[in-house]
């Protein structure tokens, strides 16, 4: 039998996800409760617990509320490593075309 996904931990993905679509300039909580459907209060606790844990940051110019910037070398070190896996994958597939 499948288990429900917990529905605070889907709201909060939510809002990463997102957050993630402007990381440039951020998004006012307006913004987001808008962008989810999530209330205000929701937003606030989720932004709070987002900024905890290191994935969100307010701009400081701004007062948005963006990924932050720690999240965003993570995710750039993850697409370095599939880049890097592609190369050793293309290497391979050479190799074996060539003896073929």
């Amino acid at each position: 039998m499948a288990t429900k996904p917990n529905q605070s931990a889907t709201k909060l993905f939510t809002v990463l996800d997102v957050l993630w679509r402007n990381f440039a300039n951020g998004y006012t909580p307006g913004e987001l409760a808008k962008a989810t459907g999530l209330s205000a209060s929701s937003i606030t606790v989720y932004v709070k617990t987002l900024q905890e844990a290191g994935y969100a940051e307010q701009i400081p110019t701004t007062n948005r509320i963006r990924v932050s910037v720690q999240a965003a070398r993570k995710a750039l070190q993850v697409m370095q490593s599939l880049d890097a896996e592609e190369r050793r994958i293309g290497e391979i597939r050479n190799r074996l075309s060539t003896s073929a």
